[in-house]
């Protein structure tokens, strides 16, 4: 049986959903941003154009309600969510031009000020890109994966977000980079204590990461149960539901 580990991990090396935390000003996600976020995660019931649909229309609610960091942050926000959309359905090169964008407006963001979703949505993005470009940027910009994660967590010590990101290179990466024991140690604390404050895409994205680790050491049947209990989260996520249709 063979599974392509490079197209698994980039699903399930996290999503976002950010808890805004800002050192001196809170950002407002419309309630729109919620829709298509969960959309994208729910991509098997909807299409690529009705995702850029969504995107379109909230850009131009952002543009004109939003100004400063907010809208910038907003705008960041949202090619994100783009990129990933367009990986669920393989189309990398487009996904490559926002998660560039996401990254560039982060940068920017954080020239000026340090905001916890800045810091996530470019590791978030750089972590996706790692799937998807050339193998030199993985070992340029990959250890900036957890080096953000860390930044966010030293603002926000209870973002479940940032700690799924901080746990990736636990998980995702290869051995002998990977620590399966750590990493499956993290996952639990992030699903069965209070520690971290955990929204709808923190949990699916821990799910998800315990079943993969499982997955990576041959433990088959522990993964799909694990990839399962993902799916009682976001039903109709394309990326479990190939990779459960693949292993059969």
């Amino acid at each position: 049986m063979k599974i392509r580990v490079s197209f698994l991990s980039v699903f399930f090396v996290f999503a976002i959903f950010f808890n805004s935390v800002f050192a001196q000003e809170k950002i407002i996600y419309p309630d729109s941003y919620f829709v298509f976020r969960d959309n994208m995660y729910n991509s098997h019931s909807n299409t690529i154009e009705q995702l850029e649909k969504e995107y379109d229309n909230l850009i131009q609610e952002i543009n004109n309600t939003k100004s400063g960091t907010e809208k910038s942050l907003l705008i960041a926000s949202c090619d994100y969510i783009l990129g990933r959309s367009y990986r669920y359905f393989k189309q990398n090169e487009k996904a490559i031009v926002y998660f560039d964008k996401a990254i560039e407006l982060c940068k920017q963001i954080l020239e000026k000020t340090e905001i916890v979703d800045a810091y996530l949505i470019l590791a978030d993005s750089i972590s996706q890109n790692c799937s998807i470009k050339p193998k030199s940027y993985g070992f340029s910009q990959g250890t900036k994966i957890r080096s953000n994660a860390k930044k966010a967590l030293k603002i926000d010590p209870k973002n479940g977000t940032a700690m799924n990101l901080y746990n990736s290179q636990n998980i995702f990466t290869p051995s002998p980079v990977c620590n399966y024991k750590e990493g499956m140690q993290i996952v639990d604390e992030l699903l069965n204590s209070n520690k971290y404050n955990m929204e709808k895409p923190d949990i699916f994205n821990a799910l998800s990461a315990k079943a993969y680790c499982y997955f990576a050491q041959d433990k088959k049947e522990e993964s799909i149960f694990w990839y399962k209990k993902a799916l009682e989260i976001y039903p109709n996520n394309i990326a479990v539901l190939e990779f459960l249709e693949e292993i059969k």
